[in-house]
């Protein structure tokens, strides 16, 4: 018998009965071998005493039927209401519409913001389709001539400050 299980088996008799004076002795050999054990083992004597010391109490005949119901109702209670919180439709319906009404406004607003652009588009094709007649590519051929004459020589600086 390995030295745990021994003192296991003497802290459990301890608990039904006063132990013997060889099982005293071992418990004493034990502990001298594993002080570490000592405070353990004379807080477990205390609480057996004092429960010794306690009187009994008539109990109910069904008293042992009555813990087991308490104890199944007690932990039947909070997995079911646990269950039935994330699923009752009260608690989730405020999120679900705030998400609703977050989605609809994004889908309206992406809606006429497209709907903003082809209406600029259609105005654009309109503006091109109202044209009568293209010009001719010969007329593009001389365009940076063209685009040149419109544009000003810059102002020579040092003549008009001799011309003052």
């Amino acid at each position: 018998m390995n030295n745990a299980s021994l003192y296991q088996r003497l802290r459990e008799t301890g608990w039904r009965r006063d132990l013997s004076g060889a099982e005293t002795a071992e418990l004493r050999a034990w502990l001298a071998a594993h002080p570490e054990a000592r405070p353990d083992w004379e807080l477990e004597e205390q609480l057996t005493r004092s429960l010794r010391g306690l009187r009994a109490v008539p109990v109910a005949s069904n008293f042992t039927a009555r813990v087991l119901q308490a104890v199944e109702t007690q932990c039947d209670v909070p997995a079911r209401a646990a269950g039935r919180r994330w699923w009752r439709p009260l608690v989730w319906a405020p999120r679900f519409a705030w998400l609703a009404v977050a989605l609809a406004a994004g889908l309206f607003t992406y809606h006429q913001h497209e709907a903003a652009q082809r209406h600029a588009l259609g105005e654009k094709i309109a503006a091109v389709s109202n044209v009568k007649t293209v010009p001719s590519p010969e007329i593009l051929q001389d365009f940076d001539a063209i685009r040149r004459l419109g544009q000003a020589p810059p102002a020579d600086v040092a003549l008009l400050k001799v011309l003052e």
